[in-house]
């Protein structure tokens, strides 16, 4: 029996949360760099309404960005700035 971290580091490998991470990370970038138009931009700015059902409240996507960015160091506005600065 072997380890996984053993097995990721004979091979160099990254975890494969941090890859997904960064996925997640990237495709804000390239949502950010969007039109106004578009559905995935406005989707991201778009504030519900109504109220939810009671329980536990679901974990949106943007919740999941938030808290990858607070893990790197960065706020929102730093993260937004960020991307739009890149060509």
């Amino acid at each position: 029996m072997v380890c996984n971290n053993s097995v990721r580091e004979q091979t160099g490998q990254k975890m494969l949360e941090l890859t997904v991470q960064e996925c997640r990370l990237r495709w804000l970038g390239h949502v950010q760099k969007m039109n106004d138009e578009r559905i995935a931009k406005q989707v991201l700015r778009w504030v519900p309404e109504d109220r939810r059902k009671r329980g536990r409240s679901r974990i949106t996507w943007q919740d999941v960005v938030n808290k990858d960015i607070k893990e790197g160091g960065l706020t929102w506005e730093e993260a937004m700035s960020l991307t739009a600065n890149k060509c």
